[in-house]
């Protein structure tokens, strides 16, 4: 007996925007028991009415959800991206079978518990999957410290990357830093890439969300992000399933000096960003058994 494809549909604007596609693909569905089929979608057509379907959406496209519903097709799950601010809305959680989304609002995990599960953006194109024994040691790498992306403009500042940006100008830190003119802007892809993979340690500022792709990108790539504390990195349904992450926690970004001068010998060091890399690989992994259980049912 044939095992039923999973249709894993996208609005094809959705699936041009998404920089994290080949992670979905080659991680969060990686252990799923059956063949994959994507499909994008125009704009002007209607999203199809069929059974073992994934519809991947930035928005909450209730009224399609509810038809599925209502017409008893079968296996349906619903991969909300992008919903950053927790505002793009979450009707379609009634009405599907099982739900997928980034980022870690606990007020909307709520919603269905039992079918919806919290997953990690993971790396964007261009810069995974990179394999544990390519990464260079702590000792080989060359940047200290580095940040590359956008700070906003005009009234829409963002002001966890400026405070952090005020600290390494005031401190005279040693940090490659390039501001971006705009999201996805600046270095290309292989760039980005090869910087973060001769990095020590990952700026990783809030942007819209306190989880950003940055803070996967640095994971896949071996280096050690920073991060000021959140409820997002302890949650239990989140990033905190199997413990305290191993990378840098700082209380706020003026502790960020004091920690680059007393940082661990080279040892130590290159100790806490091999328990970062094992680590990843066992939440990638506790992830992708937990999507293919609520897929598979």
């Amino acid at each position: 007996m044939s095992i039923a494809p999973l249709n894993i549909v996208w609005r094809r604007q959705v699936l041009e925007t998404v920089l994290e596609s080949s992670f979905i693909r080659s991680v969060l569905l990686s252990k799923i028991n059956r063949p994959q089929r994507w499909i994008a979608i125009e704009e002007s057509d209607d999203l199809p009415m069929m059974d073992d379907l994934l519809v991947v959406s930035f928005g909450d496209p209730v009224s399609y959800f509810k038809s599925l519903k209502d017409r008893g097709y079968k296996n349906i799950g619903f991969f909300q991206v992008g919903d950053e601010r927790g505002d793009k809305g979450c009707a379609s959680y009634l009405f599907a079978d099982y739900v997928l989304r980034n980022y870690h609002f606990p007020d909307v995990m709520a919603e269905k518990p039992d079918r919806i599960s919290w997953v990690p953006n993971g790396w964007a194109r261009g810069v995974g999957p990179v394999v544990n024994g390519d990464h260079l040691s702590f000792s080989e790498r060359a940047i200290s410290t580095f940040f590359s992306g956008f700070i906003g403009q005009g009234e829409d500042k963002i002001l966890d990357r400026i405070m952090m940006l005020k600290v390494v100008k005031d401190n005279e830190l040693e940090a490659l830093i390039a501001i971006t003119s705009g999201f996805g802007q600046g270095l290309g892809p292989a760039a980005y890439a090869a910087h973060m993979g001769n990095t020590r340690y990952s700026l990783t500022p809030s942007g819209r969300s306190p989880e950003t792709i940055r803070f996967y990108d640095a994971l896949e790539l071996g280096a050690v992000p920073i991060v000021i504390d959140g409820n997002w990195l302890h949650a239990k349904d989140g990033l905190g399933v199997l413990g305290r992450p191993p990378i840098v926690i700082l209380s706020n970004w003026a502790e960020l000096p004091m920690f680059l001068k007393s940082q661990p010998d080279l040892n130590a060091a290159e100790k806490q960003r091999l328990d970062c890399v094992k680590w990843w690989c066992k939440i990638k992994e506790h992830y992708a058994t937990k999507v293919a259980k609520l897929i598979n049912g």
